[in-house]
């Protein structure tokens, strides 16, 4: 069990470098992201390790590699595996990572469209300085043991975590982008009860909130490639209409409303007396969610800037995951280290926008949950700063705004059931 458990950490560590060298090349990376299969959603395999990547006119790019650096690996029975993983997950380039290997191995490999990277490629691309965020293995892979802890106990963290890291690979961004908002609502409530909770629950919801938000702003640039092209009016009729009904076509949902009003009012006619039955039920419409408006103002400007969006998700990362969650000062030398510009550039103003978009929808204070935590040092001041060029639905014309704002007696959007018990056993409700 020793060796078996070193061999596994190994294992891990050359994941991260492996996640490393792609985020060098300018990848969102992530590592062990779930495959599903069925109509129960059962987990067929995972990816060891997933890069996304943007590129104009809002292309996006996957990149999968698996990784093994046993002595004896299988290297033709990886080649296979990763070459039929990434057809099934559409992938544009397939990888595959090993320790050392020979010649023929690599030629073989490349014949099937699949690159061999072996540990000398690695190391000749490797840059420290690009191992931040998730893929500093040294801090990560202890917050990692964290979150598993905490989500063995706690039934409601574990089911939000597997829903959020199987979202890298949903493919109807609008569900996927429901679903991460949804699930942030959630967590802003945990979080506004953190002093009921210990310091590794606290610090896992601070891990959850932030993968969704990263998650929030990949949608929002898939979205921008599903509507490119469109006209304005039918862009936002478009988004409206996926955002309210997620994977249900629109008629055939307004069908099934129908349907089960008439089904009501046919029971209550010839199961309640006339004296003290209603005249008929009405189910109402199902109304977009409130946040619609502000996310068609988000995809309007990306669509009008391109180049200012393409890398937000990256930048988002190293916000959220290399200096907040690891609770370091602001750093300009930092930033200009890793992308060459500071915060003051525009692209990192665009990160920011979506940071706000999360705090107005999801009512997250990123200001509170950076001073809360025993495992944050200090408030993070390029975070609580989300007023200066932000996004709200302050921004959008108030009268769509208030015509999209959702009644309590009606039908709310689709999306993936997730389950929404309360992060603790206190009021969730949330504080005014």
């Amino acid at each position: 069990m020793i060796n078996d458990d070193k061999s596994a950490k190994k294992g891990i560590g050359f994941e991260y470098l492996v996640s490393g060298m792609f985020q060098s090349q300018g990848y969102l990376t992530r590592r062990g992201i779930p495959l599903q299969y069925g109509i129960s959603s059962h987990d067929a395999t995972d990816i060891d390790v997933l890069g996304i990547i943007f590129t104009n006119p809002f292309q996006g790019h996957r990149v999968i590699c698996d990784c093994k650096n046993k002595a004896r690996s299988k290297p033709y029975e990886r080649i296979f595996w990763a070459k039929g993983l990434g057809e099934f997950v559409k992938a544009n380039n397939v990888f595959v990572a090993l320790n050392k290997t020979q010649w023929e191995i690599i030629r073989f490999a490349s014949i099937g469209g699949v690159k061999v990277l072996t540990s000398e490629i690695l190391e000749e691309y490797k840059d420290e300085k690009y191992a931040f965020g998730l893929a500093d293995g040294d801090f990560y892979s202890k917050y990692e043991g964290i979150i598993q802890r905490v989500a063995k106990s706690n039934a409601t963290v574990n089911n939000i975590l597997s829903n959020t890291r199987k979202l890298y690979l949903y493919e109807n961004p609008y569900v996927a982008i429901n679903i991460c908002l949804e699930s942030l609502n959630t967590v802003a409530r945990g979080l506004d009860h953190a002093g009921n909770h210990s310091k590794d629950h606290r610090d896992t919801l601070k891990f959850l909130a932030c993968e969704l938000t990263v998650l929030v702003g990949l949608q929002i640039l898939w979205i921008c490639s599903d509507v490119l092209g469109l006209p304005e009016r039918a862009r936002r009729d478009h988004i409206t209409s996926k955002l309210t009904y997620g994977d249900l076509d629109p008629r055939t949902a307004n069908e099934l409303i129908r349907t089960a009003r008439d089904l009501a009012n046919e029971i209550i006619r010839s199961s309640v007396p006339k004296s003290v039955a209603p005249q008929s039920v009405e189910f109402g419409p199902i109304d977009p969610p409130p946040y619609t408006a502000s996310l068609i103002g988000l995809v309007d400007r990306a669509l009008a800037r391109p180049n200012l969006y393409l890398s937000m998700p990256q930048h988002l990362d190293f916000l959220l995951f290399e200096q907040g969650l690891k609770g370091k000062e602001y750093s300009e030398e930092g930033l200009m280290k890793v992308f060459g510009y500071g915060l003051s550039d525009e692209r990192f103003k665009v990160a920011r926008n979506i940071l706000s978009f999360v705090r107005e929808s999801c009512s997250l204070d990123w200001k509170s949950m950076w001073g809360k935590g025993d495992s944050i040092k200090s408030e993070q001041p390029y975070l609580s700063k989300t007023s200066e060029a932000v996004i709200t639905v302050k921004d959008e014309k108030r009268s769509k705004a208030k015509d999209l704002t959702n009644s309590e007696t009606k039908p709310q959007q689709v999306t993936m059931e997730v389950e929404s018990a309360p992060l603790n056993k206190v009021d969730d409700q949330k504080e005014s």
